[in-house]
């Protein structure tokens, strides 16, 4: 059977090419990267397509060949070109799916612990996730112990990050200070960083974003809310292990709604919807989205694990922690 290069990123904006035959599920394209990639904990990572601006985990049984043959033609042409994953149109990522807290098995395996922590990386730099800036300094310094090492004050002074300064800080609050600012303080939490290993600064980089209430959530765009006088005009849908959150544009919590509160959900082609409450009191929040089906599969995906680990522990009689 005729083979294919099929490019996927990662989310540190490296990419990597491999051959599969023309009829590969995404199943077996996550198989053949986990295996070059040497990881052993692939259990919460899966392949998603970027295309017109947002992004969609793929189905276990959907074909990446096809979908690249569906990718426009201006997109085609530039398949051989080594592009950002920001400036790409159409791509394939493999990134983590799934945010369970205890993940201590998944960080055991270097390999994933590092796609975890380059995936932690990218979101606090894009402002995924409300930082404050000490916590954002605390991070820069770990990230430059993990990129230079230990500090040495001949070196690591304001100048020595200015070119790649905006890859530590958070894009939303680099305005806040002047680059020679920003460099100062970093390169005092750096200096606080003497003696820590690679690792140890990756582990207490993922502690600390750990303990973010947005940890791990999928964010999806602005839409707007339909028939509600409880809600802004658009809000943000988010979904993690927990349930469904709702923001406003600058990410300032609207509202949460556990999945142990949540007694529906449904998706059309145009919108998305939830009911919540009792049976007895129960509410609906209806969104105009394009997101919808993508959004509904996220949230059966944890309501699925929940269950599984819910089944898990039932002889152990421990509830699962998320």
């Amino acid at each position: 059977m005729a083979k294919k290069v099929v490019r996927v990123y990662f989310m540190d904006d490296f990419s990597k090419s491999f051959g599969v035959d023309e009829s590969a599920s995404t199943d077996q394209l996550k198989a053949t990267v986990v295996e070059r990639i040497n990881m052993t904990e692939a259990g919460t990572f899966a392949i998603f397509e970027k295309k017109d601006g947002w992004e969609r985990c793929l189905e276990p049984d959907e074909r990446p060949c096809e979908l690249m043959a569906l990718w426009n033609a201006d997109t085609k042409k530039k398949e051989g070109a080594k592009e950002s994953l920001k400036d790409t149109p159409c791509a394939f990522i493999f990134k983590k799916k799934i945010f369970i807290r205890d993940d201590e098995q998944e960080l055991k395996d270097p390999v994933a612990k590092n796609y975890v922590y380059i995936q932690a990386l990218w979101n606090v730099i894009e402002s995924d996730y409300p930082c404050s800036i000490d916590d954002a300094v605390k991070l820069a310094g770990l990230q430059v112990q993990i990129v230079y090492g230990d500090h040495k004050p001949s070196n690591h002074s304001p100048g020595f990050l200015t070119q790649n300064l905006k890859q530590f800080v958070p894009k939303d609050l680099f305005p806040l200070k002047k680059p020679n600012e920003w460099e100062t303080l970093i390169f005092k939490a750096h200096a606080g960083c003497i003696g820590k290993s690679a690792e140890d600064s990756k582990t207490e980089y993922l502690d600390t974003v750990k303990l973010w209430p947005f940890y791990g959530t999928t964010f999806y765009p602005p839409c707007r809310t339909v028939n509600s006088k409880r809600l802004p005009a658009k809000v943000i849908i988010g979904v993690n292990a927990e349930g469904i959150l709702l923001l406003k544009k600058d990410k300032e919590l609207v509202s949460t709604h556990p999945f142990t509160e949540i007694c529906s959900w449904a998706s059309s082609s145009t919108t998305f919807a939830f009911e919540f409450g009792s049976a007895n009191d129960s509410q609906k929040y209806t969104f105009e989205t394009r997101q919808g089906a993508i959004i509904a599969s996220c949230i059966q995906t944890y309501i699925d694990i929940l269950v599984k680990m819910l089944h898990d522990d039932e002889d152990e009689g421990d509830a699962p922690e998320v």
